[in-house]
């Protein structure tokens, strides 16, 4: 049986790996949508977070002697798991944030964009259509199991990158580049289609204008322009929910990739 000397010894030689290995999974769990938004208690997150960092540490421990760094030394390798974290987390932010921005497009065409809300959950602003499709995100995060895979991907990514060893890279600049350009890919794909019914709508409604100048158009218009927002959004969410499935396999499937970079 080990004294407290030894015992003190131990703790001392594995607090910081584990407290990295909280930083980078808690980076991860924090960021992602479906779990950074405040319908679940913090304590719960932190709980869940800590959970995992238990199961993890076991695999990926390293020795470091928190005694014998500096804080410079400290701070470095917590912001370097923490950075980690949020690369990882920014490959899955990505599609949500690309989500939100369709919601956006189809409401200022639709004329939703007059009806802001405030989400009780997140306490933003954000209009009709916009919580319609991070409803459904959300839903089809958890259907295909993206909380598993994303564990899973934590995991994987301290088999590439270990802890204490990120570089960061050129290279990983330009990915994290495209990725923001990727959000507006992403929902610019998704409104597309209602965007263009839309402005047909709007074209034939300023022909008719022309052609019966006594109609008010703008009375006829408005709920007009609504309804077919809401029947085109109808008849594309069959091909919306595949996408969507893909955008988030492809995601997990690609943060290994995207992580080798930083390897």
């Amino acid at each position: 049986m080990i004294d407290s000397f030894e015992f003190l010894n131990a703790v001392s030689a594995n607090i910081l790996p584990f407290i990295m290995v909280v930083t980078r999974i808690g980076a991860i769990m924090f960021t992602i949508p479906p779990l950074r938004e405040n319908n679940l208690p913090q304590s719960v997150k932190l709980l869940f977070t800590v959970s995992v960092s238990f199961l993890v540490f076991p695999l990926v421990a390293i020795q470091l002697d928190i005694a014998a760094l500096n804080y410079f030394e400290i701070f470095t390798y917590l912001a370097t798991e923490f950075l980690m974290g949020l690369v990882i987390g920014f490959m899955v932010t990505i599609i949500f944030a690309g989500i939100q921005m369709a919601g956006r497009l189809i409401d200022l065409n639709s004329g939703f964009g007059f009806s802001n809300l405030v989400d009780p959950v997140t306490q933003d602003t954000i209009t009709v259509t916009t919580q319609f499709y991070s409803v459904i995100s959300v839903t089809l995060f958890f259907i295909i199991g993206g909380h598993r895979f994303l564990v899973q991907a934590a995991v994987e990514s301290y088999r590439l990158v270990p802890l204490g060893a990120y570089i960061f890279s050129s290279q990983a600049l330009s990915i994290l580049v495209r990725g923001f350009g990727d959000i507006f890919l992403i929902g610019f794909r998704i409104a597309a289609p209602i965007m263009a019914a839309l402005f047909i709508t709007e074209v034939g409604l300023a022909i008719l204008s022309r052609a019966i100048p006594q109609m008010r158009v703008f009375l006829i218009g408005f709920p007009l322009k609504i309804s077919v927002a809401f029947l085109i959004m109808s008849l594309t969410l069959v091909n919306t929910v595949p996408y969507l499935q893909g955008l988030f396999e492809d995601s997990f499937l690609n943060i290994s990739n995207f992580i080798r970079v930083f390897a």
